[in-house]
């Protein structure tokens, strides 16, 4: 039997644990204290705008230096924002692929000779002609290419009104995009360390650290397969390499392939954060004492990352580029012998690389060219002969602390007219920030630029500058001294809708169309005709505003975006519909609305909450207009929650997914809804969607039919009549192993085929 205790000897015990504990505190005798300890963490970098101009490499031991010192200053910089209790939160990205395949019956079908792109059938919705932009759906008029959900499926067109499902082929990662010349199809995947087998060699070959996921070389690689798609029904297998770095974009001009990575190598064990001690939070100490406690965690750190950086070797902070050959890694070291196909604006430090990988597709052997920019994440534009790079001339980390440096940007051009070659040519500085693509171009050698200055760049100043908005022109100009070529500014216009931001750009011939946006839509027009002196012709307030600009022709324009929550006002956004906006602009001065046009993928938007969505408007390869026949295709997707009482009075609620491909009959004067195509019917099951994007995405004009692509599969639909005529459904199945025979042994069983989904 246990033995009582009193309550006097229970509240003595108590007394007794917490004071050993900690919890009544310690007495002012065995009061801690902290000795302040003088740390000298030296001074923030100072850097003055120099040169944009890229500086190529002398030797490796001059970039290697560069790049340590470069890796080093970041990670101060950030240990010095952690002892101010001031920190930057970077943003980051993931993606996840799966397995979904159709199993449908392949048949050759008879074909005519030839099918032309933008006579016979419609392409991918590019911003210059005779540049094919890389997307998730290709087509040669004889077949429809889709990557989605990690497989590559190939569809046959016997005829136009016709689909028949070729063949279905794993691909390793997360497939995003494609490109295509004649019989060689890329397919272009982001490849993670979970997409990669534990038998893989390339596991050891990235695992460069030690074992762990967050030791691998870089967190991400782009991954090339590429195919000879001669034979549809059996994709053989070209070549798979691996490019170290995330998947940009990409450009094919004649056969040429440009692809655009940008990453920053993993550094283990590179401290960018503060340890403190343990009592770092006792509660008497002062402000003062803590302040010095971090600081020596910075000194610390630093001191750390010194020693850290001392035992790497140059090979270990570049990125490389993997074959897979017979099953084996091969590795393409890129600094070759002299790094000279590395450069970095001058005066600038940066660790981050955006690479240009050249692959001439026509070449029966490999041949690839890499050229680097070590520089920041990068915007990419190209015209037939001009490759233009751009990235904001100063990261984060140098803006922190710096209030007095203004926004700006750096351009790189490269001169790509020679089929094969990517030739550096010279660089410039704009002030602001360009918003995408389509607010870059080259006409006839003039590099034209559109940029907002006092953007959320420098989001730690009480009184950053206004927001105001620029359109620069820029040529080449020759050093005669130096014998170097510039980007030099030859004329501007300021002014356009101050306190407001671009929205959407378009550059056409002597031409720019600017769509700014606070509370109202205006469209400004400026004339280009002469490089040296743009000027604002006109300016129409809309309500809404566009985030993409479709040139019909001389007189008309085509825009999409959102309409206004209020009609009566034009003030605020309606995101419930997607609306398309007619301008005349016969007169360039006088630009007019011809016409508006809400849409909506619901009859009865006002039943029910919805909030309705076009990819169309902030992707353009999704807004496919077709000329020969005068008609647009857009998708349009929700899901829609709906209620309702029955006649007893209970209470009755749904969720509805509705995924449309809506199509308009368009001329210079009018917009007309003609018709739509209804993938719905596909998603009205018990499982849940909000995973996976199920939309109809893209479309394809073929002859008198349409062609609506989407996750469940493709549709065909005749446009006189508006029925379906033909489809395929591709049906999700939990495991598939596909078996892609090599070139070099297509003759060999199918069992000795090679995978290239290993």
């Amino acid at each position: 039997m246990a033995t009582k205790l009193s309550r006097p000897i229970i509240a003595i015990l108590l007394v007794f644990l917490m004071a050993t504990s900690g919890c009544l505190g310690a007495s002012k005798d065995d009061k801690k204290s902290h000795e302040l300890v003088s740390v000298d963490l030296g001074e923030e970098t100072k850097r003055s705008i120099g040169s944009p101009n890229l500086k190529v490499y002398d030797d490796c031991a001059e970039l290697e230096s560069s790049l340590k010192s470069s890796i080093l200053e970041e990670a101060r910089t950030s240990l010095l924002q952690a002892v101010e209790e001031e920190y930057y939160w970077g943003g980051g990205m993931w993606a996840e692929d799966g397995v979904d395949v159709g199993m449908d019956e392949s048949s050759a079908g008879s074909r005519p000779a030839t099918r032309t792109e933008g006579v016979d059938y419609s392409g991918t919705n590019n911003q210059e002609q005779g540049v094919d932009e890389a997307d998730f759906v290709k087509t040669n008029g004889f077949n429809i290419f889709f990557v989605d959900d990690g497989i590559l499926h190939i569809m046959d067109v016997p005829e136009f009104g016709e689909i028949e499902h070729a063949s279905s082929t794993q691909i390793q990662g997360n497939p995003v995009a494609m490109m295509l010349n004649e019989d060689k199809l890329i397919v272009i995947s982001v490849v993670s360390n979970w997409n990669i087998e534990q038998d893989d060699p390339l596991q050891d070959v990235m695992k460069f650290w030690n074992g762990d996921w967050y030791g691998w070389r870089t967190s991400t690689l782009t991954k090339f397969t590429i195919f000879n798609i001669s034979d549809s029904s059996t994709p053989l297998l070209d070549r798979e390499l691996y490019l170290e770095g995330y998947y940009l974009t990409a450009r094919e001009v004649s056969g040429t392939v440009r692809a655009v990575t940008h990453t920053w190598m993993n550094i283990p064990d590179l401290r960018t954060w503060l340890t403190y001690p343990d009592d770092y939070y006792y509660e008497d100490y002062s402000e003062e004492q803590r302040r010095n406690m971090r600081e020596i965690a910075a000194q610390n750190s630093i001191q750390h990352n010194k020693r850290l950086m001392e035992n790497i070797s140059l090979k270990d902070i570049l990125p490389q580029v993997h074959e897979r050959i017979d099953g084996d890694i091969v590795t393409h070291h890129l600094s070759g012998k002299d790094c000279s196909d590395f450069a970095t604006p001058e005066g600038a430090l940066n660790r981050g690389y955006t690479s240009i990988f050249t692959i001439d597709l026509n070449s029966d052997v490999l041949s690839f060219e890499a050229d680097h920019i070590v520089g920041n994440w990068p915007l990419v534009y190209s015209s037939k002969d001009t490759l233009i790079i751009t990235e904001n001339a100063w990261d984060w980390w140098w803006y922190w602390g710096h209030d007095d440096i203004l926004e700006s940007t750096n351009i790189h051009t490269f001169d790509i007219s020679d089929p094969g070659e990517t030739t550096y040519s010279g660089s410039g500085r704009v002030d602001g920030t360009i918003l995408d693509q389509f607010s870059i171009s080259e006409h006839e050698g003039v590099v034209r630029v559109a940029t907002t200055t006092g953007q959320w760049a420098r989001w730690w100043m009480q009184n950053p500058e206004p927001m105001e908005n620029h359109v620069i022109t820029l040529s080449h100009s020759l050093d005669i001294e130096t014998g170097e070529s510039s980007l030099m500014e030859l004329g501007r216009v300021d002014g356009i809708a101050y306190n407001e931001t671009i929205w959407s750009a378009r550059f056409l011939d002597d031409r720019a169309y600017i769509v700014t946006f606070e509370n109202m839509d205006p469209l400004w027009t400026i004339d280009l005709s002469d490089p040296t002196s743009p000027t604002i012709m006109g300016e129409l307030k809309v309500p809404g505003v566009s985030t993409y600009i479709h040139p019909l022709s001389d007189d008309a324009i085509l825009t999409i975006g959102l309409g206004p929550a209020d009609e009566e006002t034009g003030l605020g956004l309606d995101w419930g519909h997607t609306r398309l906006s007619l301008f005349d602009v016969s007169n360039f001065s006088d630009p007019q609305l011809a016409q508006t046009l809400s849409l909506s993928p619901v009859e009865n938007p006002e039943e029910g909450w919805f909030w309705a969505w076009s990819e169309a408007t902030w992707e353009h390869k999704a807004f496919q207009y077709w000329e020969p026949k005068n008609m647009l295709a857009v998708p349009m997707n929700t899901y829609r929650f709906s209620s309702h009482y029955d006649d007893d009075g209970r209470y009755h609620y749904e969720y509805e997914w509705v995924s449309k491909l809506m199509i308009i009959n368009v001329t210079e004067q009018s917009l007309e809804i003609y018709g739509e195509v209804d993938h719905s019917q596909f998603y009205q099951t018990d499982e849940n969607h909000w995973w996976y994007s199920y939309n109809i995405r893209r479309s394809i004009f073929m002859g008198d039919y349409i062609y609506a692509i989407s996750h469940a599969g493709v549709t065909v639909t005749q446009l006189d009549t508006l029925e379906e005529v033909d489809m395929v459904q591709l049906v999700t199945f939990d495991n598939i192993e596909s078996d892609v025979p090599s070139e070099e042994t297509e003759n060999e069983s199918e069992d000795s085929a090679s995978d290239p989904g290993r």
